[in-house]
């Protein structure tokens, strides 16, 4: 049986997932993920895999952006950063230098 991977299922994961479901997603068997992720070959792909210890974690946004679904309002990118939503505006902190100008609280740590 093969799993249809929507980006609505992909985005579900969490911000990051396993080598097996990474495999899944594009067709691959575990053995085969694993091989890839050992070679370079996913990050050569513009996967990005974090090794910690003897795991592997793969960045779902990182997913994302190789299938073409970055820029998506929620969805996580490459650099783990939540892209805005409709609607949704700068934090306070931020808005100064959205339109180009130094904060007040930037000023004062100059």
């Amino acid at each position: 049986m093969t799993s249809q991977w929507t980006p609505e299922a992909i985005r579900a994961l969490g911000a990051t997932t396993d080598l097996p479901t990474l495999g899944s997603i594009f067709g691959l068997g575990r053995w085969r993920s694993y091989q890839m992720a050992h070679t370079g070959e996913w990050e050569q792909a513009g996967i990005h895999i974090i090794r910690i210890g003897a795991r592997y974690r793969v960045t779902v946004g990182s997913i994302l952006n190789v299938l073409g679904q970055r820029g998506t309002p929620g969805t996580p990118g490459s650099d783990g950063q939540q892209a805005p939503g409709p609607g949704h505006a700068p934090a306070a902190g931020n808005r100064a230098a959205v339109r180009g100008q130094v904060s007040p609280v930037a000023r004062s740590e100059q």
